[in-house]
């Protein structure tokens, strides 16, 4: 027998060796995949992993002989002694079955081995260093039915350990559940016990976007029906899919205890590998079936916090993780957990074989024969049969239609988006306006926005916010007929002539209200009542201001009225009691000889010699106000005799009461009927001008 089980590890040496439960997948050596065989299909395999550093395989190296004292394996030895090689091996034979496309079965044998110089013999008389068979795994895995993004594809994993392991052998327990949770004796082959897991699986496929990678993830649950620790397993793995002969990867997975037990839970401190590695489909053999290849380092992440190893940092904690182990001859001895090599090498040689696969030629998930339309093109979205499918029939198929949901009959471009002619936005099947200039804004039927509804596009109309219902010009703006600036939905007068001043309804102004407008009036400061002729004049020349204004004069540069002055300002009193509605506005006005300050006073001055005459005739205060604009006023040009005549003036003027006062003038706020003083005398003029008169 003994001889029988150093052929197996012989043979198993040859081909390296890996950790039990490495079932020869597609891809890698410790991820799942969500691959099956397909029907009728076989796949034997084999492999494990090699290590050379046995301080790996106890903490530090070190176990407690049966006098409570800790002994240490002695470091490596690559001398060969009776056919033993200092390290760990650990490996399996698989074998898997494809019973249907989505199902595969399988069957996998571990082998263990394990060896240190150990100068007590307490531990060889053990048999912790010897070899051995683990758990028998059977499996199960199940492709589920596609669902979500087509890169997406998945399976389940049903797990099977049987306890067949052999016991009393072995220094590292090769998995975490096989640690007694009762505190028990812990073999390093078996867990003892019966052992069940389900494992989910998803696999992203980016070579179907283009990208050479192909990411596989799986998170399972192993529950021991004995005394070892329930325990998560997990692994993700991205993979560079070079080519279809090499293939490198990175994998990392471990093992994670939970549940309540006798040892602490330590995520650290149970399994967990870090592999960087490559498959290699084996050439020319293709007549045999798919040889494949795969080699890789495991490197215990837990390993690199101690990377020097230093005995002291790696013996913190032992206590809290010290098992027990029934050795041959019923020998007990206690020792450190530890969960995995510092370093090692791994590898596997795969075989498939059997009922050669219907293809899939055009990689469309219809098999050739099914397929009815063999040679269609990625991505097309195709029916049960291979054919592409045209929801919409357009004749654009699903897959290469990026508008999927086109009403029956429109017209598309290649990419099944019906036609949009004239880039507004709207498709032309719904564009009422097709010929839309470039950039404009569109409503939803694809004609240019015309907010104000004037029927000009916002894109042309110059006057944006036109009143509904205004008739407008070419560019949007409201008809100005007339031209007077009203325009002609607010014009109550549309016919004014050009250039006439119109008040805000656009009729045209009469400011003295004698009914003759201010463009035809030749006499603008008519009183009010006053009979007038065609032209805006008074029919009887008392009632003419601009007349009797003539006959206002003043001593030569002073506010004193001459005598002949009074006559006329008695006539206008008389006007005024006769048109008891009238209101006067005297304006003084000089030229510019002087200063401008004494022209303001004096100007003040005669308007108010002026009022305070009519008060004394008997016209009421309010009826009347004193201007003095000075010299801001002129009629004419100041550099001529004959200008600065025309500028020395008193102007009669009408005006409306507004509110009590009828004071409101803004430009002479300050100006009232306060006490008159006579102005200072004018500084001497200039020689070759007159004095103000």
């Amino acid at each position: 027998m003994k001889r029988l089980f150093i052929i197996l590890l012989l043979l198993q040496a040859t081909a390296s060796f890996a950790q039990t439960g490495l079932l020869g997948g597609k891809t890698g050596l410790h991820q799942q995949d969500a691959n099956t065989l397909g029907f009728f299909r076989f796949r034997a395999g084999t492999g494990g992993t090699i290590a050379t550093d046995n301080w790996g395989y106890t903490r530090a190296g070190k176990f407690v002989d049966p006098y409570g004292h800790w002994q240490q394996f002695d470091v490596w030895d690559a001398d060969m002694e009776e056919g033993r090689i200092d390290g760990a091996l650990a490996g399996n034979f698989n074998f898997a079955m494809g019973v249907t496309d989505d199902i595969d079965v399988g069957i996998s044998l571990p082998i263990y081995y394990d060896h240190a110089k150990d100068y007590t013999g307490e531990a060889a008389w053990a048999g912790m260093i010897e070899g051995g068979l683990g758990d028998i795994q059977l499996y199960g895995k199940y492709r589920t039915k596609h669902f979500g993004p087509e890169i997406l594809r998945t399976a389940v994993v049903l797990d099977m350990w049987l306890p067949t392991g052999w016991e009393n052998v072995g220094m590292r327990p090769r998995h975490a559940w096989f640690l007694n949770g009762n505190g028990g004796n812990t073999y390093a082959y078996t867990a003892d016990a019966f052992v069940l897991g389900l494992t989910g699986v998803a696999e992203v496929d980016y070579t179907k976007k283009g990208k050479p990678i192909l990411w596989n993830s799986s998170l399972g649950f192993v529950a021991v029906f004995g005394d070892g620790s329930n325990t998560l397993v997990y692994s993700t793995a991205v993979n560079f899919m070079i080519n279809k002969w090499v293939q490198p990867f990175l994998e990392f997975s471990g093992e994670m205890r939970i549940g309540s037990n006798d040892y602490p839970i330590s995520p650290i401190d149970d399994p967990m590998l870090l592999t960087p590695g490559f498959n290699l489909k084996v050439p020319f053999l293709d007549f045999l079936g798919d040889i494949n290849f795969a080699g890789g380092i495991d490197i215990g992440v837990r390993n690199l916090l101690n990377a020097g190893y230093d005995v002291d940092d790696e013996m913190d904690g032992c206590d809290d993780l010290m098992l027990e182990y029934k050795g041959k001859n019923g020998k007990t001895l206690h020792y450190c957990y530890v969960p995995h090599p510092l370093i090692a090498g791994i590898a596997k040689l795969t075989w498939t074989f059997g009922h050669k696969p219907v293809g899939d030629d055009d990689e469309d998930g219809v098999k050739n024969d099914k397929d009815k339309c063999p040679h269609t093109p990625k991505p097309i979205v195709v029916d049960s049969v291979g054919c592409g499918i045209d929801t919409d029939k357009d004749k654009v198929f699903d897959g290469l239609d990026k508008c999927p949901n086109t009403p029956e009959g429109v017209v598309v471009n290649v990419e099944g988006c019906p036609l949009d002619t004239d880039e507004d936005g709207v498709y032309d099947y719904k564009d009422q306006c097709p010929d839309t200039p470039k950039g404009v804004q569109v409503d939803t039927v694809g004609c240019p926005l015309d907010t104000d509804k004037d029927k000009v596009p916002d894109f042309k109309d110059q006057c944006p916010n036109t009143p509904e219902g205004a008739p407008v010009d070419t560019l949007g703006c409201p008809l100005d007929t007339d031209k007077d600036k009203v325009p002609d939905y607010k014009d109550q007068c549309p016919d004014t002539p050009e250039g006439a001043p119109v008040d805000t309804l656009g009729c045209p102004l009469d400011t003295d209200k004698d009914g003759v407008p201010d463009y035809k009036d030749e006499c603008p400061n008519t009183i009010q009542g006053v009979a007038v002729d065609t032209v805006g004049c008074p029919l009887e020349k008392k009632h003419d201001l601009d007349q009797l204004k003539k006959g206002i004069n003043f001593e030569f540069n002073s506010s004193k009225l001459t005598k002949n002055s009074y006559p006329t300002l008695d006539a206008i009193a008389d006007l005024m009691k006769e048109f008891t509605e009238a209101n006067l506005e005297v304006q003084g006005h000089t030229d510019i000889v002087g200063t401008e300050d004494y022209n303001q006073r004096l100007s003040e001055a005669r308007a108010r010699t002026v009022t305070d005459y009519l008060l004394t005739k008997g016209i009421e205060a309010d009826r009347l106000r004193a201007v003095g604009f000075g010299t801001r006023r002129p009629l004419a040009d100041n550099e001529t005799d004959e200008g600065r005549a025309l500028n020395r003036r008193v102007e009669l003027v009408p005006f409306e009461k507004d509110g009590d006062t009828g004071f409101v003038d803004a430009i002479n706020e300050s100006v009232d009927l306060a006490p008159k003083t006579e102005p200072a005398p004018a500084p001497a003029p200039a020689p070759a001008a007159k004095p103000a008169q």
